[in-house]
């Protein structure tokens, strides 16, 4: 019962903290039968959630053992039908416990429950996909054996990417791959357990590598973020990709990967030049705060015209709007984030416990303002409508807020324009440029994949 009030609160608390999400192949997941779902760990607690939330049937998670240590996490931590795993980074004498551990996951899963486990073993927000550990692959692999192999485990991997995970109004594509049967590496693994558990892993692996933008170097991630900072909008707009579009942009950052990759392999003096000259624009950029965004607006006369008009109307109809979300939304807004950043000593909890520390200031404040209002007028329309306007005004003033930086930057760069026109036109050239370079580096890519 517990399990499934947090669930229904959670459902409603990602929906709002995300921006969107957009789910792959979710039919793929069974409804029913023993289930190990094994996804990459890129955000703590958020990525549980996350998958629990989206799933249509109740899940087990496997949780790190030293969450288990006060006797209150003993009693609570089960009721939320987490199950502990001990790693010997964290204390080698508690390995010993991973057999009764084991033995509770062969119980569910005889049962025909739903496991969820991060084969990583450590959350770190990178792109990409760290070495994973054999454990789902043993835990699976025992559970048939102990039963003759007529469970019918099937293995499905899911790969979560965010935007941002640590922050809100962010987007989520949750990308999912067909099933892994079991019963494929029965033979193996009755001839040699080791055998059959690290050919299941690796084939776990290569599923999650394709479900994610997988990056091992972080002086290529470096280039490829920068790459999609420049030039990603122009290769959405000429294949129709909408900003909605997740599969898509996901497949398109895939592609950029692949390119980068291979003029890293083939031509490194080329992606070298490359590197240098993006990252020489950008750091130009940075020295007078101006984002690349705006570079293109900047050219259009008409679109700058049309730009200021508009700003000036939405800072003056938006303001009371703004000031009545802000008043109302402004504590239970910033409380989890403020916590996250004294309480966190890594950035990947910061996201979540803002996401999960938003839920319950958010229902707090809301629930003392709705019954103050209602102390005060004694009218149920009015308090109906209050209530109605506090997440709809939230909402409006968080957007609002970044409206007004976005102006605020747009009159910066009007009045470099002005000001500093020569530098700014070779800004703007020198962009061109790089684009140019870019769209022949593209076709040349193109053609070594087509001959």
């Amino acid at each position: 019962m517990l399990y499934q009030i947090l669930k229904f609160l959670m459902k409603i608390t990602v929906s709002v903290f995300f921006r969107s999400i957009s789910i792959r192949n979710k039919n793929l997941i069974p409804k029913e039968g023993p289930l190990m779902i094994v996804a990459n760990h890129p955000s703590t607690f958020m990525d549980p959630i996350v998958i629990a939330t989206m799933l249509d049937r109740k899940l087990y998670f496997l949780a790190k053992g030293a969450l288990f240590k006060s006797k209150i996490a003993k009693w609570l931590l089960p009721k939320f039908n987490m199950i502990p795993v001990y790693r010997k980074q964290d204390d080698p004498s508690q390995m010993t416990k991973n057999e009764e551990s084991f033995e509770k996951c062969y119980e569910y899963l005889e049962q025909g429950c739903a496991i969820l486990i991060f084969p990583e073993g450590t959350s770190i927000t990178e792109r990409k996909l760290r070495p994973i550990k054999s454990g789902a692959a043993r835990i699976v692999l025992g559970a048939e054996q102990k039963n003759n192999f007529e469970l019918g485990i099937k293995v499905i991997t899911i790969g979560l990417n965010y935007t941002n995970p640590h922050r809100f109004n962010k987007d989520l594509f949750i990308n999912i791959d067909l099933p892994i049967d079991t019963k494929d590496f029965k033979q193996e693994y009755i001839l040699d357990s080791f055998k059959g558990s690290k050919s299941l892993t690796e084939t776990i692996r290569a599923k999650l590598e394709k479900l994610i933008i997988d990056i091992q170097d972080s002086n290529t991630d470096k280039l490829v973020a920068n790459i999609e900072l420049l030039y990603k909008y122009k290769l959405e707009a000429e294949n129709g990709i909408k900003i909605t579009d997740m599969e898509d942009s996901f497949n398109l950052t895939k592609n950029i990967v692949a390119s980068v990759n291979h003029y890293v392999e083939t031509d490194p003096a080329r992606a070298k030049n490359m590197e240098f000259r993006i990252s020489e624009f950008l750091n130009n950029l940075k020295t007078i705060d101006l984002k690349d965004e705006y570079l293109e607006e900047i050219k259009s006369t008409k679109s700058l015209t049309f730009n200021a008009i508009k700003s000036i109307i939405i800072s003056i109809i938006g303001l009371p709007f703004y000031l009545f979300g802000l008043i109302n939304n402004y504590l239970p807004f910033e409380i989890p984030g403020w916590i996250a950043r004294k309480t966190s000593k890594t950035p990947e909890f910061i996201g979540a416990i803002g996401m999960v520390g938003g839920m319950f200031t958010f229902l707090i404040f809301y629930t003392i303002q709705i019954l103050l209002v209602w102390k005060f007028t004694s009218s149920s329309l009015f308090t109906f409508l209050y209530a109605l306007s506090l997440p709809i005004t939230g909402l409006f003033a968080y957007w609002y807020y970044y409206t007004i930086l976005k102006i605020k930057a747009r009159w910066t760069m009007v009045n470099l324009f002005l000001t500093r026109s020569v530098l700014i036109s070779n800004l703007i050239y020198e962009r061109e440029q790089i684009i140019i370079e870019l769209d022949k580096a593209k076709e040349d890519y193109l053609k070594f994949k087509a001959g």
